[in-house]
């Protein structure tokens, strides 16, 4: 047991579920081994947000002309899309107020420098804290932490499958001056050892598969959301055509089907591809929605790993946007090959369920990987921790 203080530097403020879940797993972990831990909340004020470097005229004129020729278009929202991103909002903020704890609100790059001396360590993860730029401000790169400070990266997503050359030395730099340094997938760790290939990268399992199955139970209790059986469907990009592949699956084997409404994009047939839709589903009724279906379909990375954790039978698809600057399907790639079960991934969306031959997801094999990949993640953050 331990009574160090670690600052989190954790994705929290959103209404994505996998981000909320990450950070609450992250934070519930290192209490529960003895840790004191603070949530930063960090505002930024002033000039001190990027540091100058030989990457940044070529980043800022690359997002200029992003800005400039791919402009995003504004969303056009139903009543229920309204109404669904209103009620994530309320109820994203009452999981907030209930599960994370000891959450600090440092307003200005003086104020959070001073923070950081009172720390034993100071740990970023996991979620998409890395995608490129990241590396020429002061906060995600953890310039703020003094070089005495022990600095650990848990699960660190980059979300992308490269960074662009003029990045190189920026990312160097950050990645040099983290004590402990780990990521959430394999293309990760090729991408930080082809920028600093002398750099030392351990790939880690997200934390929220650092509690187990009954754990989970134990944090947020089962509850039955939907009765009778039923086919979870929870996409967060807006492809017409993966939807509608869910749907003859749905009526292929005349079961119900059950759609978890995104807040993230709008596809056109969100309200009326499946049987029912859920609306502004809390966290709690998220995971309690992927308990009690028989089969799940998705394109969510962590819609997989409750998934897994429930032991269900499942199925992945990339995650098609319309506004989708770089794919960042490189994740789903990955944790499927991890677990060994490649087949789930749907890349035909006109897949005839008729022909399909499905082989049940074989949770033996998976539960092995999983328990063995468990203890050495947290044997890892254990020494990484205790060596601050």
């Amino acid at each position: 047991m331990s009574n160090k203080k670690v600052g989190l530097v954790i994705a929290f403020q959103g209404t994505n579920y996998g981000m909320l879940l990450q950070g609450y797993a992250t934070q519930q972990l290192l209490e529960e081994w003895g840790y004191k831990t603070t949530i930063i909340d960090y505002e930024r004020s002033g000039m001190n947000i990027i540091r100058f470097d030989i990457g940044l005229i070529p980043y800022v004129l690359d997002k200029f002309i992003d800005d400039v020729f791919h402009k995003k278009e504004n969303r056009i929202l139903t009543q229920k899309h309204l109404e669904n991103d209103e009620k994530r909002k309320i109820e994203s903020e009452l999981f907030r107020d209930k599960k994370l704890i000891n959450i600090k609100k440092i307003r200005g790059y003086k104020a959070l420098k001073e923070f950081a001396r009172s720390c034993d360590s100071v740990l970023i993860g996991s979620d998409q804290m890395w995608l490129p730029g990241c590396s020429l401000g002061n906060y995600l790169s953890l310039r703020f932490v003094p070089d005495y400070i022990n600095k650990i990266s848990y699960a660190t997503s980059l979300g992308v499958s490269s960074y662009p050359k003029y990045l190189y030395h920026s990312a160097r730099n950050m990645w040099r001056r983290i004590n402990h340094l780990s990521v959430r997938e394999r293309q990760g760790k090729e991408i930080i050892n082809t920028i600093s290939p002398n750099k030392e990268v351990k790939v880690v399992l997200d934390p929220t598969y650092l509690l187990s199955k009954e754990k989970w139970v134990e944090k947020i209790p089962e509850k039955r959301i939907v009765e009778g059986k039923y086919i979870l469907c929870f996409f967060l990009g807006n492809d017409i055509n993966s939807l509608n592949s869910v749907k003859r699956y749905a009526e292929y084997k005349k079961i119900k089907l059950v759609s978890i409404l995104s807040n993230e994009s709008i596809c056109d047939v969100d309200e009326t591809f499946c049987n029912e839709l859920i609306i502004g589903a809390s966290v709690e009724e998220f995971i309690n929605l992927i308990r009690g279906a028989e089969c799940v379909f998705t394109d969510s990375f962590h819609g997989l790993t409750f998934s897994v954790i429930n032991e269900k039978q499942f199925y992945v698809y990339y995650r098609k946007r319309d506004d989708a600057k770089q794919s960042r399907n490189s994740r789903i790639d990955n944790i499927l090959s991890f677990w060994e079960i490649k087949n789930r991934l749907i890349t035909n969306n006109e897949i005839d369920w008729s022909e399909y031959v499905e082989i049940p997801i074989n949770y033996d094999n998976v539960n092995k990987i999983l328990s063995s990949a468990r203890a050495e993640s947290c044997e890892w953050l254990k020494k990484a921790l205790e060596n601050g």
